[in-house]
């Protein structure tokens, strides 16, 4: 089962590795009143990969190689992912409430521990 898990994470990682990260998702937005609202969520996949690439340094999230020694230590954890895409505006806060949403994330940081 584990495997299967693994391999099918893996799959949708290449499958989205020509994707751009950003993509065309227009993600946070300026209502009237000021505050920001989230239109669309980010799929789990693109936020590791984000997080990967360094989108979250300005909240302690090292990029590439410190990253994975991050996750590797068990210093960084999905949710610990999540809360920084929401403060970014990339993520609305309900996503910390989904558990299917983490498990992915946690399946993705599991699965760039042993790459």
């Amino acid at each position: 089962m584990k495997h299967l898990m693994i391999s099918s994470v893996s799959a949708m990682i290449i499958a989205t590795l020509g994707t751009p990260a950003f993509s065309s998702e227009e993600v946070a937005a300026v209502n009237l009143r000021g505050s920001r609202t989230v239109r669309n969520s980010l799929a789990p996949i693109t936020l590791v990969q984000l997080a990967y690439q360094g989108y979250f340094k300005p909240f302690g999230i090292p990029s590439h190689g410190g990253f994975k020694r991050a996750i590797i230590s068990n210093r960084i954890d999905a949710e610990d992912l999540v809360k920084s895409a929401i403060v970014r505006g990339r993520l609305s806060a309900s996503v910390l409430n989904n558990q299917e949403y983490l498990n992915i994330v946690k399946a993705e940081l599991y699965s760039l521990r042993s790459r």
